[in-house]
């Protein structure tokens, strides 16, 4: 746990899905890039030094939402 820093977390069921065989259809929306923003205002609110990305598979990350580290840690 970082006591430093907003954590958002990142996933997806689609793998899951797939390897079930169920069909989900097209992902009509994210809340990410507004969960990111959101995480920064409180970043900022709060006085934490950092946002932390807890992302379940980096193949889901949109350049559009920023650079991720690539070894970054929590402590």
């Amino acid at each position: 746990m970082a006591l430093d820093a907003i954590i958002v977390g990142i996933g997806s069921d689609e793998k899951a899905f797939t390897a079930a065989g169920i069909e989900f259809g097209e992902v009509l929306a994210s809340i990410y890039p507004e969960a990111l923003e959101r995480a920064e205002t409180l970043c900022a609110l709060w006085a934490f030094k950092r946002v932390i990305i807890a992302i379940q598979d980096r193949s889901i990350w949109q350049p559009e939402w920023g650079e991720l580290a690539e070894m970054e840690g929590l402590d």
